[in-house]
């Protein structure tokens, strides 16, 4: 992760007490790559901090949301993924059949976003876009 990232991190935490619990979850998050569930970030959490509950994660995850340093990401099987808010805006393609996870480049919508907004007189404050298929390995088992 980039200095300028956990300088944000840190400015988005200021004035809130800090804990081994938290610094554990952000940990786990500055290292993932794609959106992860409440129960992998406790899994790897507990390796470093066997004491930590899942409770105590799930509630971290909210204040983190809250506060703008973690954001839902994407959705499997109902469970919610997150990830870093400072990891920048994309997209993912997830395949259907192992839920592996990788990130678009690009995005799309920006464009379509705009006219939108020009046609609806909606100020658009963000979006999630998610393209499903077949990685390579499924596809070639299939």
């Amino acid at each position: 992760m980039k200095k300028k990232q956990i300088k944000e991190i840190e400015e988005s935490l200021k004035g809130q007490r800090s804990s081994k619990n938290r610094d554990s979850i952000i940990s786990v998050l500055m290292k993932e790559n794609v959106p992860v569930s409440v129960e992998n970030i406790f899994l790897q959490a507990k390796e470093k901090n066997n004491k930590i509950s899942l409770s105590t994660v799930y509630r971290i995850i909210d204040k983190l949301s809250e506060l703008g340093v973690v954001r839902e990401a994407s959705r499997q099987d109902d469970k919610a993924l997150y990830e870093l808010a400072q990891h920048g805006h994309h997209h993912y393609i997830i395949c259907t059949r192992c839920k592996k996870m990788a990130i678009l480049d690009s995005c799309p919508i920006t464009e379509l976003e705009q006219k939108i907004s020009d046609e609806t007189g909606f100020y658009i404050t963000g979006h999630k876009y998610e393209i499903y298929g077949e990685c390579q390995e499924c596809h070639k088992r299939a």
